[in-house]
């Protein structure tokens, strides 16, 4: 997984949003608890916090997740791919090391390949809740499923990052095979 992985999910995910209507944004997600506004609400605050740790500096979730509840969810597409941008950016300068984050100090690797995972994960919530197409090209789906069964190695048994994985078709397309791993149901 690399920059451009990343790039192709927060590209999907922007257009995905942009396309949405008023009334998308109040749909039930896979997420339960969040419609499709709070899960890009979600992929913002994930953005932020993970560039503001990438500088070396400890995110406040809290004062981070304020700043964009408020955000009219017209404006979250520009925000959300402009927080992707950011990130992006602080990835490709992001020295060796390790950075403070929520879980732990983590390499830059970690951060690219989580955010890439959360945000294709995302995006297929979105897109699932929607009725819209997640565009995102099938080997940059298949390398974040690659990087979650081998990070999924690494939980401790007591811990899943959404809910226990569940069925799918081995020929499914990579998203849903990934949604499925993560917890998702893609039938």
């Amino acid at each position: 997984m690399d920059l451009e992985d990343l790039a192709h999910a927060h590209r999907a995910v922007a257009w995905l949003a942009r396309g949405l209507d008023a009334s998308d944004w109040s749909r039930a997600t896979p997420c339960e608890e969040w419609d499709v506004a709070a899960v890009v609400r979600h992929l913002v605050i994930g953005e932020q916090a993970f560039t503001t740790a990438l500088a070396g500096v400890p995110y406040d979730l809290p004062a981070v997740a304020a700043e964009v509840a408020d955000m009219p969810d017209a404006v979250l597409p520009d925000v959300l791919e402009s927080a992707g941008e950011t990130l992006r950016d602080a990835l490709a300068v992001a020295g060796p090391g390790e950075f403070p984050t929520g879980i732990g100090h983590l390499p830059a690797r970690a951060v690219l390949e989580l955010r890439t995972i959360e945000t294709l994960t995302h995006g297929w919530d979105v897109a699932r809740a929607t009725g819209h197409p997640l565009d995102v090209p099938e080997e940059v789906a298949e390398r974040a499923l690659a990087a979650s069964h081998r990070l999924m190695t690494l939980l401790p048994p007591d811990r899943t990052p959404f809910a226990p994985p569940q069925p799918v078709d081995d020929a499914a397309p990579a998203a849903d095979r990934l949604a499925a791993l993560l917890g998702r149901r893609p039938d």
